[in-house]
Parts: structure tokens; sequence; C-alpha cells
């Protein structure tokens, strides 16, 4: 279970990390060019409790684009191997960040990942909001890569507790990994629910390969597929035309 109630140095720790993320927004235009936004206002909109599964070209600017979107900061889940040692840890949580461990981080480790849903869950029953990368794996390149299953047991985990929850896929597509003054397409599915399941709890392994499938092919419309060597491509796609009147 989370403690919300925060120590002074764990508050003092989130006011930084909230003015840091005021401070990004900012000063975007530093990073990026421009952010196209396909849905702008359901960000503003937004109320939990949801899950938003993401993909994952570009390593830690993912999570805070999309932080800066929102009205209110929500919890996103990283890498385990970060959380190395209590003052890491207690800083992190203070960055709203919970740990997921894969087995190439050790095996010994993934029980460990029982206490972060569960986690996820209190905070869903809080109203609250979650990021999961559902590719499980950072690669910078455009094209969606096969889903874990990781997403769809966090929600099914809580549509087992009667949590509302709503599975929201967003696609994030750079026109550059490694350059400033990037173009960056935020692109937002339909949500997923499990009222619109065909199967249910009395058959999770189905119900966990529908919750994955029907992810996968919300974001494969999201997520831009361009060979890494088509530069004209790149260039047609992420094009800004210059108004100089």
């Amino acid at each position: 279970m989370i403690d919300f109630k925060l120590s002074y140095i764990y508050h003092k720790i989130n006011l930084c990390y909230t003015s840091s993320l005021k401070f990004l927004l900012g000063w975007q235009s530093i990073f990026f060019t421009g952010i196209l936004n396909s849905k702008k206002e359901l960000f503003h909109a937004c109320k939990g409790p949801l899950l938003l599964a993401v993909n994952h070209p570009n390593s830690f600017l993912d999570a805070i684009i999309l932080c800066t979107l929102f009205k209110v900061p929500g919890y996103s889940l990283a890498r385990g191997d970060a959380f190395k040692g209590k003052l890491v840890n207690q800083i992190l949580a203070a960055f709203k960040m919970l740990p997921v461990y894969r087995a190439s981080e050790g095996v010994e480790n993934l029980e460990d990942n029982y206490k972060t849903f569960n986690d996820c869950i209190e905070i869903f029953k809080q109203d609250g909001i979650v990021l999961i990368f559902s590719e499980g794996k950072c690669i910078n390149e455009w094209h969606l890569q096969p889903l874990k299953k990781g997403t769809a047991r966090l929600a099914i985990g809580a549509w087992q507790q009667d949590v509302p929850l709503k599975i929201l896929p967003i696609g994030i597509n750079y026109s550059s990994f490694n350059l400033f003054g990037k173009n960056v397409h935020i692109n937002t599915g339909n949500t997923i629910e499990y009222k619109n399941m065909v199967n249910n709890f009395t058959d999770n392994g189905r119900l966990l390969n529908e919750v994955t499938s029907s992810l996968q092919i919300e974001l494969q419309s999201l997520v831009y597929e361009i060979d890494l060597d088509d530069k004209q491509q790149q260039a047609k796609i992420f094009y800004i035309p210059i108004n100089i009147f």
C-alpha cells in the first residue's frame, strides 16, 4: 500500500517535480519545434481511473511529455533496475514513479511486480492515472513492437476488483530521436473497457489475449511505420509549414 502522507522531504521533492514539469512545459520550444496533439482537449479533461497505454520510442522524454499535458501529473511505471537503495526509491516515489521488473533484471525481483500492480489498483480506486509503456522496452525506431501482457494483467486486476478502469492507447511519434528542435505527434485512440470485451473472468487466459490484441490494434493505428533510411517519408510526415505572414 502506498503511504500518501508525505514526509517533509518527500513533499519538497514532489514540489520540485511539479515545478520541473512546468519549467519543461514553458521551455519545450528548446527541445521541440512543435507538438501536434490529436486530442489536446482530451488530456485536460481526463479523469481516472485511467491507464495510459503508450509506446516507448524515446526513453525518458516519453513520460515527461505526457506528464506535462495533464493538469495533475499521474504515476508512471519505470524500469525496476533504476530503484536501487532507500534514498533513490524515495526520490523516484516522489516523482510518482513505480518499479516494474523484467526477467532480465533478475527473476528474483519479479515478485515485486505484484506489489506495484496492487499499488496501481489503489491509485485507480482513488480515480488516479497511471502510465505504462506497453511494449516493455525502448527502441529508437518508427515501429510498434509486439506488446507485453503487463498492461492487460494490470487492467484485468483492476476490473476484478470492480474498478471502472479505462485503457487509453496513446502513440508518440518523433521526427528525430537525438536532435533538438524535433517535431512530436501524439495520437490518441479509443478507450478499452471491460464491458466491451467478449471474454470474461471465467477464462482469464482468453481475456488477457483479447485485451492485449485490442490494444495492439489500437496502437498500430497510432504509431507511424517508417523505415529508418526513408528520409523522404520522414520529412513528409513530420513537415510543419512555416507561416511568414
